[in-house]
Formats: structure tokens, C-alpha cells, sequence
């Protein structure tokens, strides 16, 4: 190297400044810078644009999904609301059947036992009646074979058939005494 004027500073490094070395590395940077631009820049651009494209997309897509989900949301949320309230008619419903099935179900246990009740008043009555009439046919037979013993435990003793023949005599006697007043007064009293 030779000392030229060029030097640029002295000292431990020697800079020189050479105008050739430097157009011709800033015309290989302009080649570069061109050849970028060119043929690098536009499919990188086009990349780029595509990548943009496809993240607008996804944004879009991920926005439509977000309404999605919230209009599913909602969906489900006034679902839910509505089945509640379908549930809570349903056992309202329910109780109210409930009720209605124990009010139908007293009503005809209180009709049954009121037939029942009813049946058995008849079939006591019935019972009674059947009773009365055995007592009654009981009784008389009782009463008629009482008077039986009775009249002819009298009939047979010798004192009352001769106080019978008695009367009858003196009965008689009066009817003879007295004409046909008296005998109409006499036998009405037999009779």
C-alpha cells in the first residue's frame, strides 16, 4: 500500500476512502435494493396480502363464530328459561291434578261409604223387620199355646166348667125373663 492522501485517519487503522470500491458497491446495493424490489418484494407483498387475507378471514370467521355463540346463547338461554317455565306449568299442573285426582278420589270414597252405609241400614232394617216378624210368629205361637195350656187347664177343672154351665143357665133364664129386649142385649154380650 502506498501513503496516499486518501487517508482518512492515521493511527493504529489506516482508512482510506476509494471512490471506485464505493460506486461500485453502491451500484451492487442498488442491483440488490432493484432486484429485491423486483422480484422479492411483489411475492412477499403477495404473501403477505394472502397472510393478511387469510388473518382478516379468521377474524371474520372467529366474529361470526363469537355472534354465533352468542346468538347460541341466547338461544339456549331463553330455551332454558322457557323449559323452566314449561317445567314449573307442568307441576303446576301436576299438583293441580294431584288435587283434583284426591277431590275425586274423597268424593268417591264418601259416596262409597255413604252406599256402604246405606246398604247396611237397608240390610239392618231388613234383618230387623225379618226379626220382628220371627218374634211376632214366636210370640203368638208362645201366647197361643199359653192360652192353650191356659183354657184348657180351666176347661178341664170341674169348678170352672160348672160355673160356666152356671151362667150359662142363668143367662138363659134372663133372656126368658126379660123378652126380646133383652135377648138382643143378651147375645150381643156372647157374641
Amino acid at each position: 500500500m502506498t501513503p496516499s492522501s486518501d487517508i482518512l485517519a492515521e493511527g493504529i487503522y489506516q482508512i482510506h476512502f476509494e471512490w471506485q470500491v464505493f460506486v461500485s458497491q453502491l451500484f451492487g446495493f442498488a442491483v440488490i435494493v432493484w432486484v429485491i424490489v423486483k422480484y422479492v418484494a411483489p411475492p412477499v407483498k403477495r404473501m403477505m396480502a394472502k397472510a393478511q387475507g387469510e388473518i382478516q378471514k379468521q377474524i371474520e370467521e372467529n366474529q361470526q363464530a363469537a355472534d354465533r355463540l352468542v346468538e347460541a346463547k341466547k338461544v339456549y338461554d331463553e330455551g332454558l328459561a322457557e323449559a323452566k317455565a314449561e317445567l314449573a306449568q307442568l307441576l303446576e299442573d301436576a299438583h293441580a291434578d294431584a288435587e283434583d285426582i284426591v277431590v275425586k278420589m274423597r268424593e268417591t270414597a264418601a259416596a262409597e261409604v255413604e252406599r256402604v252405609r246405606k246398604q247396611g241400614r237397608d240390610q239392618i232394617e231388613l234383618m230387623r223387620r225379618q226379626l220382628t216378624r220371627d218374634l211376632k210368629a214366636d210370640f203368638s205361637q208362645q201366647v197361643l199355646r199359653h192360652t192353650s195350656d191356659s183354657v184348657r187347664d180351666q176347661v178341664q177343672s170341674p169348678q170352672i166348667k160348672s160355673d160356666a154351665v152356671e151362667q150359662f143357665l142363668d143367662d138363659l133364664e134372663a133372656m126368658a125373663n126379660t123378652g126380646s129386649s133383652g135377648r138382643a142385649h143378651t147375645q150381643s154380650q156372647w157374641n
